[in-house]
């Protein structure tokens, strides 16, 4: 509906791609990309864009040399964003306009977490 579409007013593709993509990855859900589109430049990303990116990559791979194969960092990105895109469906599904009060006190949960997790 249109108001739970709101709490992505304003943002760029770019911002949801990444947003996708951390929650797909935080949730360890990745899904095969059925049809890939060159909607985000990535030239145009921001450098800490660009990082995530890489550093999602090189989590899931464990080698440098990884990172040689500019193509393959990009799918292994966009595998994530597409499990993110339907985690993201699904929380927008059930909670509708609430789901960044949802979102919140998720994030408040991980960061206590890893606090804890630092001790």
């Amino acid at each position: 509906d249109k108001e739970s579409r709101k709490i992505f007013a304003g943002k760029t593709q770019r911002d949801l791609f990444i947003f996708a993509m951390a929650l797909g990855k935080s949730r360890n859900q990745k899904f095969d990309v059925k049809d890939r589109q060159a909607n985000i430049p990535v030239q145009n990303m921001p450098e800490r864009q660009k990082w995530a990116i890489l550093s999602i990559t090189l989590a899931e791979n464990n080698d440098l040399l990884c990172l040689k194969d500019e193509n393959s960092l990009y799918k292994e990105a966009e595998r994530y964003v597409e499990g993110g895109i339907k985690i993201l469906q699904s929380h927008v599904d059930k909670w509708g306009a609430d789901y960044p009060k949802y979102l919140e006190a998720e994030l408040k949960d991980i960061l206590q977490n890893s606090e804890e997790d630092m001790k």
